[in-house]
């Protein structure tokens, strides 16, 4: 009966499959779905895929350091909490976000989640106040001015919809208050378009305990005067990490030529393997 019913099925275009709760073979079914039926856009295929990569690392890395808080710099509308909570992470999360619009958004969706703080301003390497450009996508929004590459690549993605006023606090400053401690396990993920040099440098003292860092990193500016993979790459080796996994975000469209990645740092093994 049930080859029958398989061989039914097979007439009718369909493939049956089991039911799964894991959230990767979920993710890796939609994204079989969604790329099935835009089989022209190759370089969706790769993103798509890699995106998938980068989370089954996350998880990893999670579970392997026993992380019991997240801080999320440029947590934009929450996507990494959201993504950090799918791989099955039930610790606290500490997201930063300075512009207005996305806290309002993500405090809807912290209400929700009871280990979920958001704070409403950005990280940096001092105490101070910047003006924020809010580009028309504003995943670009970035302390620094877009380039000519990210207008040539991007187009009026890239252009500027307004600026904000916004307060920067350090990492070190605001730590103890947050119970960001030694006695904790964290992981840190930065992402602030251009900006994630300054915010490491505001957090000498408590890089220190950090276990894990996921930062995105460009090695063809977008931004005028940004930090690039290998100044964030120097930077983090000084302090005692290592590379953990590389995985592409963005490509200049027409050549394939790598923009930004995913660059996850963790602490060197005690015990190196020959």
């Amino acid at each position: 009966m049930k080859q029958l019913l398989r061989s039914l099925i097979h007439r009718l275009g369909f493939e049956p499959l089991h039911y799964t709760d894991d959230e990767f073979l979920q993710a890796i079914l939609k994204t079989y779905n969604e790329l099935r039926l835009s089989p022209d856009k190759k370089q969706h295929y790769s993103l798509s895929l890699l995106h998938i990569a980068s989370l089954y690392h996350l998880k990893q890395s999670l579970q392997l350091n026993k992380i019991d808080l997240l801080i999320d710099v440029g947590a934009n509308r929450g996507q990494f909490a959201l993504d950090a909570r799918r791989t099955g992470y039930k610790g606290e999360i500490i997201s930063f976000e300075p512009i207005a619009a996305h806290q309002e958004y993500l405090n809807i969706l912290a209400a929700k989640d009871n280990k979920w703080k958001i704070l409403p301003y950005a990280l940096g390497e001092k105490c101070s106040e910047l003006m924020l450009n809010v580009y028309k996508d504003d995943s670009f929004s970035s302390f620094y001015a877009v380039n000519e590459l990210a207008q040539n690549s991007f187009g009026n993605m890239v252009e500027l919809d307004h600026v904000e006023l916004v307060k920067i606090h350090t990492i070190d400053e605001v730590a103890e208050s947050l119970g960001i401690t030694s006695n904790r396990r964290v992981f840190l993920k930065t992402d602030t378009q251009g900006h994630d040099a300054e915010v490491l440098r505001g957090g000498q003292q408590t890089l220190n305990y950090v276990l894990g860092i996921l930062t995105e990193a460009t090695v063809k500016p977008l931004y005028d005067e940004c930090a690039t993979f290998e100044d964030l790459s120097k930077q983090l080796l000084s302090m005692g990490f290592v590379y953990g996994g590389m995985f592409p975000i963005s490509y200049i469209p027409d050549t394939l030529e790598l923009i930004e990645l995913d660059c996850y740092f963790t602490r060197k093994a005690e015990i190196e393997v020959s």
